[in-house]
């Protein structure tokens, strides 16, 4: 491999907290938003919640690196992904992507309703093209529940629809747009409606082939078309939230496959690591207690073949002096079509790892986050291969120049960087990957809204 920095991207200050998406400006050509503050990030639990340090920043390059515009969004926007979701599609269909986002629009009142809107932004202009009443309908929740919202685009039958929602844990509220920003449908889960609540991922992809996408809202799939629910997974057997939702293929066989890992702690008997088939049947489960925060899929190699290997990592929340944090230790690998747990040595714990197809080849590589070798991208087999200095933003066929996927790191001075394998060319597998129903590109669209780009969360599935 021969991984370079392929492009760069000033944001102008050192910012700890970045999210990035595609954004289509019209004759085929991309550019890049850059969604950004100096603060890492504002959670509205209330054991997680502090005041902001600075405000949200939204700016788009192009892909040569150059700004177009920027725009300060000011201290009614909270800098938290919950708080302001951000998302891209062409709802207008003229050709290139409007970008929305939840808005405040009264620097004085943080936390309100009645200032809070979802607007839309021309690319090419960075002005406002329209406001619309954001929906109030969690206002009476509790910290927490309250200011959970989330932006995801998709397609039903060739026609761009946006989907605004708000809540996770409890009440959640969905409603589907179309051309013109008219309401096609409105659909309302409550909290004592059986079935799992919404995962912090937000995959989108047809699932069951009918020409329309299925919105993953956990283990509930929904209807871009009308909101109506295709399937629930363990509808009538468990109730409470999954941290991650991946769908994923068997490339021998092309059978589907949907793998969650749960949170839920007060659910204790119920299974907190799921693969599902197609069907909704389980294809296997373990482990019946615990918080399974982190998940991914890789494609390792055994025999000369692709294996796909599967973590479940466990959150363990630790009350410090000054707030909580986690010890995220513990985790589980598994075969990820039949559940069979494999030992693999790993340089670093896994929970700390990103599956990358860097060089296309169909196995993964890994890049490391955290710890001792942070920085640090790993083979298939272990072996260092480089390290690239910084924190990362995200990875996936970010610049369509270099056939395969990328990463995205900033640094501590505020200089994004992209970095590729200039030599990769792409196996027949990954082109497989990344040509299925448009899965990736589709869900590059989604990465700055909840936890999509979160350690290669959906960029892994498929």
């Amino acid at each position: 491999m021969n991984i370079q920095c392929v492009k760069t991207f000033d944001l102008g200050i050192p910012a700890k907290q970045v999210r990035s998406i595609p954004v289509s400006v019209g004759e085929g050509k991309e550019a890049i938003l850059f969604v950004y503050s100096l603060d890492p990030g504002v959670d509205p639990g209330e054991e997680y919640y502090h005041h902001p340090i600075d405000t949200f920043k939204m700016a788009l390059f192009d892909c040569d690196g150059n700004k177009m515009w920027m725009r300060d969004l000011g201290e009614g926007v909270i800098p938290g992904v919950w708080f302001c979701p951000v998302v891209a599609i062409d709802l207008d269909q003229d050709g290139v992507d409007e970008i929305y986002f939840v808005n405040n629009t009264n620097p004085n009142r943080p936390f309100s309703f009645v200032y809070r809107y979802l607007e839309a932004i021309n690319p090419l202009t960075g002005e406002s093209i329209g406001r619309w009443k954001w929906a109030d309908n969690t206002f009476e929740d509790r910290l927490s529940l309250c200011y959970r919202f989330y932006l995801v685009a998709g397609y039903a039958k060739g026609e761009p629809v946006l989907i605004t929602s708000q809540g996770t844990y409890g009440d959640m509220y969905l409603q589907g747009w179309g051309t013109g920003m008219v309401k096609k449908w409105e659909t309302v889960i409550k909290k004592d409606d059986p079935g799992p609540r919404a995962s912090h991922l937000t995959p989108v992809l047809d699932f069951n082939d009918d020409g329309i996408d299925e919105l993953f809202w956990g283990e509930r799939l929904l209807s871009f078309e009308d909101g109506s629910e295709i399937c629930c997974y363990d509808k009538f057997e468990y109730s409470a939230h999954s941290d991650i939702i991946i769908p994923f293929m068997d490339y021998k066989t092309g059978e589907r496959y949907l793998y969650t890992c749960r949170e839920g702690e007060d659910e204790r008997g119920i299974p907190r690591v799921v693969t599902f088939r197609e069907d909704g049947t389980k294809a296997w489960t373990d482990l019946t207690q615990g918080h399974m925060h982190h998940g991914w899929l890789a494609a390792m190699e055994k025999e000369g073949e692709i294996r796909r290997i599967a973590m479940a990592g466990l959150q363990k929340k630790v009350f410090a002096e000054h707030g909580i944090v986690d010890d995220d230790t513990e985790y589980h690998l598994y075969d990820a079509i039949t559940g069979e747990p494999v030992d693999i040595a790993f340089a670093c714990n896994p929970i700390d790892l990103c599956p990358i197809d860097l060089n296309g080849d169909g196995f993964s590589e890994f890049y490391c986050i955290k710890g001792d070798e942070i920085g640090m991208v790993f083979d298939v087999h272990g072996n260092p291969v480089t390290k690239i200095e910084g924190q990362m933003v995200k990875n996936g066929q970010l610049l369509k120049k270099y056939p395969c996927e990328q990463i995205m790191v900033i640094d501590e001075k505020g200089i994004v960087r992209i970095y590729a394998d200039t030599d990769a060319k792409g196996s027949e597998i990954f082109r497989m990957r990344h040509a299925y129903k448009n899965y990736h590109d589709r869900n590059q669209k989604l990465m700055a809204s909840g936890y999509n780009c979160y350690r290669s969360n959906i960029s892994c599935g498929i």
